[in-house]
C-alpha cells in the first residue's frame, strides 16, 4: 500500500511539474510557479525550477533555500553560486561555484558560463581583479553569446576604473539578452556615477518595460531621480521596491537619506531601522542612524549606535572617527583620543593626522 501511494504521489509530482514547464514556455510565471510548488514534496527537478524561477523574480532568498533542496548537479549548483553571490555571501558563492565547474560537463557552457562568472565575482569583491577577468574571460569564451559573462566582465571592468571598456561589455550583454535586468541595471548605475542622471532614467524605464517587477531596476530609478533631485518620484519608485520585496534593506535606507536631506529626522530613523530589521548584522543602518542624531545634537543615541555598528565590524575606521569627533564634542579628551587611535592604528589616515598632531602615538 505505501509503495502504490508513493507512486501515486510521485507521478502527481511529475504531473504538476510537466505543467509548470509548459506554463513557464507561455511565460506564464505565476502559473508555472504554483505547479512547481505543488511538486516540491516530491520532486527535486520541481524544486530546482522553482529556485531558478524565484531567481527570475529576484527573490534570491527564497530562491537559495529551494535550490539547497534540489539535486547536487552542476545547473542546481551554478545557480546556487549566484544566489549566494547576489546576497553576498561570498565563502558560499565560491565553494557552489567551484562545485558547479567540476560537474558541469563541456557541452553544457551556458551552466559553465554562470559559474566561472559567480567565481569571477568573487574575484573581484575581494579585490584580485587579475584572477577575476581571468575567470570572466573563461566563462565568455565558454559561452560567447552569454549575457550574465558579459555584466560580470562589465562589473570587474567597473570596479577597476575602466567605465568605457564596462558599459561596452553591459551593451554587449543587451546584445544577447534585450531584456537583461542586470545590463540595464549596470548601465544605469554608471551613469549616475556620472551624474548623466537623464540616460540613467531612459534605460532603467527601458528596462522596467520588460521586467515590470524588478526590484532592482526600481531601486536604481528610485536613486536616480534621488541624485536628480526629483525625491516625490525617488519615494514612489522606493516604494514600490518595498512593496515588492519587504526584505530590501537598501530602498530603506535610501528613503532614510531622502528624509535625512529634508531634515525630517524622525522619519529617516525609521527607515533605517526598518533596514536594520531586516538585516540587524550589516552596519549601514546604525551608522546612518548615528549620523541622523548627530545631526540632531543628540550625542548620547548617535555615539550608541555608532558602538553598534563597531561591534559588528570592529575594522571600521570611519565610524570611529566619527565617535572621537562626538566625545570630542563633548569635551571628553580621554574617549576621543581612544576612539582616534582605533582608527589610526586601522590605518585611518584623518584619525592619523589627528594622533600626529596632537603628539599621540598609535
Amino acid at each position: 500500500m505505501l509503495m502504490i501511494l508513493g507512486v501515486a504521489y510521485g507521478a502527481m509530482g511529475q504531473g504538476m511539474l510537466d505543467k509548470g514547464l509548459a506554463a513557464e514556455a507561455k511565460n506564464l510565471g505565476d502559473l508555472a510557479e504554483s505547479y512547481y510548488r505543488k511538486a516540491t514534496d516530491t520532486s527535486a527537478a520541481a524544486r530546482l525550477r522553482l529556485g531558478i524561477l524565484l531567481m527570475k523574480k529576484e527573490h534570491y532568498t527564497e530562491a537559495r533555500q529551494w535550490l539547497m533542496q534540489a539535486d547536487s548537479g552542476a545547473v542546481a549548483m551554478a545557480h546556487l553560486a549566484e544566489c549566494h553571490a547576489e546576497l553576498k555571501d561570498w565563502a558560499e558563492a565560491k565553494r557552489s561555484a567551484e562545485k558547479a565547474i567540476e560537474a558541469a560537463g563541456d557541452d553544457d557552457a551556458e551552466t559553465l558560463a554562470s559559474a566561472m562568472s559567480t567565481l569571477a565575482l568573487v574575484y573581484c569583491e575581494e579585490k584580485n581583479y587579475t584572477n577575476a577577468l581571468t575567470w570572466a574571460h573563461k566563462a565568455t569564451k565558454a559561452a560567447p553569446k552569454s549575457a550574465r559573462a558579459h555584466n560580470v566582465t562589465g562589473v570587474i571592468l567597473f570596479h577597476k576604473g575602466n567605465d568605457i571598456e564596462a558599459l561596452n561589455a553591459f551593451r554587449e550583454a543587451l546584445k544577447h539578452d534585450q531584456d537583461n535586468v542586470d545590463a540595464h541595471f549596470n548601465i544605469g548605475t554608471i551613469y549616475c556615477y556620472h551624474n548623466n542622471y537623464d540616460n540613467a532614467i531612459n534605460i532603467l524605464r527601458k528596462g522596467l518595460k520588460e521586467n515590470r517587477t524588478s526590484v532592482k531596476l526600481y531601486y536604481c530609478l528610485g536613486w536616480a531621480y534621488m541624485l536628480k533631485g526629483d525625491n516625490t518620484k525617488a519615494i514612489e519608485c522606493l516604494k514600490t521596491v518595498t512593496g515588492f520585496d519587504s526584505c530590501y534593506i537598501n530602498a530603506y535606507n535610501r528613503m532614510g537619506d531622502i528624509y535625512f536631506a529634508r531634515a525630517e529626522y524622525s522619519n529617516a530613523i525609521e527607515q533605517y531601522r526598518k533596514a536594520i530589521h531586516f538585516a540587524p548584522r550589516l552596519t549601514e543602518g546604525y551608522r546612518l542612524i548615528g549620523r541622523t542624531y548627530a545631526e540632531m545634537d543628540d550625542f548620547g543615541k548617535a555615539i550608541r549606535n555608532y558602538q553598534k555598528a563597531v561591534e559588528i565590524d570592529k575594522n571600521d575606521s570611519e565610524t570611529y572617527c566619527r565617535i572621537a569627533e562626538l566625545y570630542g564634542r563633548q569635551k571628553q579628551p580621554t574617549k576621543e583620543r581612544n576612539n582616534y587611535r582605533r582608527a589610526a592604528k586601522l590605518g585611518n589616515a584623518q584619525a592619523q593626522a589627528w594622533c600626529t598632531k596632537n603628539g599621540i602615538t598609535y
